[in-house]
């Protein structure tokens, strides 16, 4: 029997630039678990909205992976606030692409809420079991965001709907699975944990020089460097107080301070910008003007996913000040290229980095504590190289996606089986 499964994913193209409009860590893990599930040796058609006229209905990944993009409204960026009244169309155009091309699948996989509502649907009406990632939790959000969070009103109780209904939840870490207990009240026994990953293949160290020359960079700064979407929850605020109070220390060096925001569409792109990420790159601009910093801050835009090992093997330390991050794909692709991390201590970061040993983990919010770990890391090579060292070796051994399509296939197998042994029982 051809082991194929449907992944759902309304807005995450898995082919799309990163960096842009909602376009960021789902992409990246659709995309790579798909692939490494393909090599593992099923066959993945990843469903998701289709959102621009530049784009074929059907692109291949790899040999036996591909991705669909199911009309379902205008074929153009529709934000996530605005997808549900659209995710009923999308889940008629999956039927109808199913029969059109006479496909059986033995497991839905949603991601988020509105995949997973849709997923509900399509497993329901095929008797298949289904598993849904939480990539993010609306009410962790709500808390760490309060009036900031954008979310729409009744994405907390979809969630906790997709939780009650689908065969098992995945957590992509220990603390979101404490988060989905205690907050919405999932069965402990429900629960999955399967981590994100990094590919090696692309993310692994460059000498610090030659990278650096590679993006014509100066050699001998000293580099901050931060990878993310222009967002709030981000907290690039926090970490431009934090570069004020570096600069301060530094005094006469601080010439040689280079901190390097990458994030947002690429500058070829701007123009197609949200109205969201204009605002919040005016503001901080603003911020960094107030500040007094404009002589060692830069704003790059977005990057091609190519170049960014060489920002990380250029970089003495990444900041990753997000107020919220359930994850956190920033931190594990740094310390992939041998550079440390200087984070936020929420979410997922609190478990994939090892607080003095592969970075720091400081309070949200706490630009003077940011300020120290990045000072030191500026200043203590010797503290640098053993953060290196180590942060490469927790990568390789815990965050490969070949890892996370292991324990992904494993969980899947035992639910196919289970249904199959079932549908026989039944028969």
């Amino acid at each position: 029997m051809l082991k194929r499964i449907a992944m759902l994913t309304d807005n995450a193209d898995p082919l799309v630039p990163l960096g842009g409009i909602e376009a960021g860590g789902e992409n990246v893990y659709v995309l790579e678990v798909s692939r490494a599930l393909g090599r593992l040796g099923w066959t993945v058609d990843v469903f998701t909205r289709w959102s621009s006229p530049k784009t074929n209905q059907i692109a291949k990944i790899s040999p036996n992976v591909r991705v669909i993009r199911l009309q379902a409204g205008p074929i153009e960026f529709v934000p996530k606030e605005q997808l549900a009244p659209l995710m009923d169309k999308y889940v008629q155009s999956f039927f109808s692409f199913r029969e059109k091309h006479k496909l059986e699948y033995l497991l839905i996989h949603g991601n988020y809420y509105h995949s997973g509502i849709a997923g509900l649907e399509i497993s329901r009406l095929l008797k298949l079991p289904m598993v849904n990632t939480f990539h993010t939790l609306g009410l962790v959000r709500r808390a760490a965001l309060g009036a900031h969070d954008a979310s729409a009103d009744d994405r907390i109780a979809k969630e906790k709907q997709v939780m009650d209904c689908v065969t098992r939840v995945i957590a992509t870490s220990p603390p979101m699975k404490e988060e989905m207990i205690k907050m919405y009240g999932v069965p402990v026994k429900k629960i999955a944990v399967v981590t994100e990953g990094v590919n090696l293949k692309r993310f692994t160290p460059v000498a610090q020089h030659l990278a650096r020359r590679v993006l014509h960079l100066d050699v001998n700064s000293l580099m901050v460097l931060f990878v993310g979407r222009m967002e709030r929850r981000k907290g690039i605020d926090t970490l431009l107080w934090a570069i004020k109070d570096v600069a301060d220390r530094l005094g006469e060096r601080r010439k040689v301070l280079m901190t390097v925001i990458s994030g947002g569409e690429t500058k070829k792109h701007w123009k197609r910008a949200s109205v969201v990420e204009k605002t919040e790159r005016e503001r901080l601009s603003a911020l960094v003007e107030k500040l007094g910093i404009g002589d060692v801050v830069k704003f790059i835009g977005g990057v091609d996913r190519e170049e960014l090992p060489f920002y990380y093997s250029s970089a003495d330390v990444t900041a990753v000040p997000s107020f919220y991050e359930p994850f956190g794909l920033v931190p594990l692709e740094s310390m992939a290229c041998g550079t440390p991390v200087v984070a936020s201590k929420v979410g997922g970061m609190q478990w994939t980095i090892r607080d003095n040993v592969t970075g720091y983990l400081v309070t949200a919010r706490d630009h003077h504590a940011f300020g120290d770990r990045i000072y030191e890391l500026l200043t203590t090579p010797e503290t640098g190289k053993r953060m290196r060292e180590n942060g490469i070796d927790r990568v390789r051994h815990l965050f490969t996606w070949e890892e996370v399509a292991r324990q992904m296939s494993s969980l899947y197998t035992d639910l196919i089986i289970e249904y199959l042994y079932r549908q026989a029982k039944g028969s």
